[in-house]
Formats: C-alpha cells, sequence, structure tokens
C-alpha cells in the first residue's frame, strides 16, 4: 500500500460514533460480504465445520448496513479483541456473513474506519441466475403477486442509471451525508417502482426504504463491479478473498481450502461428505427449491445483454473472467 492509497483510503472513512466498536470486546477477522443468493449460507455452514472458526448466530448481524443488532450483541458474536491477522495453529477466530454489506455505499467506509485489517471474503454468481433466483424466493415467501420477473426487469434497468450514480455520490460524498447515496444530483429523492401493477411508485425517503427496495432488487444488485469497485478502492486486493459460486458448487473442497488458507488457519480436510449444499432465505422452506420453472429464453437473452458490459468491467477490475453466459 502506497502511502497515497493509505490517504485517500482514509479520506474516506466514516468516524460514525454510532459504528464505534468497544476496544475491550471482541472484533472479526473476517467478513463474508455477498452476495446473496449466491452460496452464502452454504459457505457460512461449510467454514466454521473448521476447529479454528466459530460459528456466527446469527449468520447474517447486518450491523454495518441497517444496525439490525446493538454493538454488544455484534461484538459478542467474535472471539479476539485484538483481532488475530495471523491465527496460531489452535487460536480460533469468528467473522459474519452478512450480504448487504456489498451493496450498501456506506458500509466499506464504515468497515475501513473501525476494521481496516479486516479479511474480506466475496461470493459472485452469474448475475442472471442470481438475479432470477432472488425473484423467485420472494415469490415464495409470498411477494411479487402483480408483475412478472420480465415486467420487473424492464421497470429496474430503467431506474439502474440513476441508482448508480447516486449510490457512487454517496461513496464519495464528503460529509458523508447519509442520504446522498438515495437522491438525484439536484438532493431530490430517486423513486423506485413497487412492483404493483398499477405501476406505483416510493421515494427512497429513509433507510427503511432503501432496504425495502434491496430485498427486492434482481437486477440492481446483480451489478457486481460498482458494488465491488468500492471496496477495492478503501482495502488493498490481497485483503480480499473472490470467489465464484459455481465453483463453490463443483469444487466445494478445493474452495474451502483456498478460504482456510486465505484467513491464515491450519489446513483441514473438510470431507466430502460434510459439505452438502445449504439451502437459504426462502429456499429453505422447500423440499426442492432448486425445482422452479427455468428463466424464459426472452429474458436471459435481455440480461445477457444488459449485463455484458458491467461484466466486463467486473472482470477487468478482479483480474479474472467467469465462464457466465
Amino acid at each position: 500500500m502506497t502511502p497515497e492509497n493509505d490517504i485517500a483510503r482514509q479520506s474516506l472513512c466514516i468516524f460514525d460514533p454510532g459504528y464505534k466498536l468497544l476496544s475491550s470486546q471482541p472484533r472479526p477477522e473476517f467478513m463474508l460480504i455477498g452476495s446473496a443468493k449466491c452460496g452464502t449460507t452454504s459457505f457460512s455452514s461449510y467454514l466454521p465445520l473448521h476447529p479454528q472458526v466459530k460459528p456466527c448466530v446469527p449468520k447474517e448481524p447486518n450491523f454495518w448496513s441497517w444496525r439490525s443488532c446493538t454493538r454488544d450483541q455484534y461484538q459478542q458474536l467474535f472471539v479476539n479483541a485484538t483481532p488475530a491477522i495471523s491465527p496460531g495453529p489452535t487460536q480460533q477466530i469468528g467473522g459474519e456473513y452478512s450480504t448487504s454489506s456489498l451493496l450498501h455505499p456506506l458500509v466499506p467506509r464504515r468497515v475501513r474506519a473501525r476494521l481496516p485489517d479486516v479479511k474480506i471474503i466475496v461470493l459472485l454468481r452469474n448475475p442472471i441466475d442470481r438475479a432470477y433466483s432472488h425473484f423467485i424466493m420472494a415469490q415464495r415467501n409470498g411477494g411479487e403477486p402483480d408483475c412478472s420477473f420480465e415486467e420487473i426487469v424492464e421497470r429496474e434497468i430503467e431506474e439502474i442509471p440513476e441508482l448508480l450514480a447516486a449510490h457512487r455520490r454517496g461513496f464519495l460524498d464528503a460529509n458523508f451525508r447519509t442520504s446522498a447515496h438515495r437522491c438525484h444530483a439536484d438532493g431530490s429523492l430517486l423513486n423506485i417502482a413497487s412492483h404493483r401493477g398499477d405501476n406505483a411508485c416510493y421515494s427512497l425517503s429513509s433507510e427503511q426504504d432503501l432496504f425495502r427496495f434491496y430485498v427486492t432488487s434482481y437486477v440492481f444488485r446483480s451489478i457486481y463491479y460498482d458494488q465491488l469497485r468500492r471496496w477495492l478502492e478503501l482495502f488493498p486486493r490481497e485483503q480480499i478473498l473472490i470467489l465464484d459460486s459455481e465453483r463453490l458448487l463443483q469444487q466445494r473442497e478445493d474452495v474451502m481450502r483456498e478460504a482456510v488458507a486465505f484467513l491464515g488457519l491450519q489446513s483441514y480436510d473438510f470431507g466430502v461428505d460434510s459439505l452438502q449444499h445449504t439451502w437459504g432465505g426462502g429456499a429453505n422452506k422447500h423440499n426442492t427449491p432448486g425445482d422452479y420453472l427455468p428463466i424464459s429464453a426472452s429474458a436471459r437473452t435481455r440480461l445477457s445483454d444488459f449485463f455484458a458490459p458491467h461484466n466486463k468491467k467486473l472482470f477487468d477490475l478482479i483480474g479474472e473472467s467467469y465462464e457466465w453466459e
């Protein structure tokens, strides 16, 4: 890390007292920051099989985005008050798996201010499959009764340019005005389609509104370049492990060995029988969560064309390509 890079990263830190951690309480050694519907539930069940990794319950505390738990509750999830960057052979470490962390533009700034040495893990899935899986999960949870996936895709694609611009402004906002990522350049609030048959919209007037959007954001949430770029602007590349979800599904033992090495832990034989796929979110309410009608050919083509330039920027950013079709 050059002094210039360090100064630039420090300038973006948000030292909000609401996110100050107590030095006497445990802190995480690692964070899996996303993305949703990319195998994070399976990963979070595999990694604690290693005897040096403490399980995290709840899996997604969402402290840095939505403050879903108190500071004390958050810090009690972990092990060491002084994070073990290079754990000893018997030393245990702790981490968390909040998928909102990748998407929310202020999270990397908050985390950099309080946990500059934390190790970061990211799971990325073919954005088309992620978006459609997310939609199916929402349907199975009783959502999206009015609009088809294709209708929602078209509405969301129209909204994306302003959303990307707003999230970028919020990330770079020198005053960290917390509404900047929800507003147009002139300060007026962004409006989002509500996925209802009457084409109603709602304004992103609060973080709760933003949370509501993220929960039903299928296309925007699959644009990984802008999300990952923010983290890479604040953390060195060697501090971030980026994994293709398809590899986690097809080569589970290899991927888990890679994660163990990244975290500096002792090698461990997970065993193929212990690495059974774990269904999370709305899918875990179904005996065959992957058994649903495939995405239509027209929707796949539409999304393939849409995501192509975003994926190219992502691959250039991370220095590798995935076979996403």
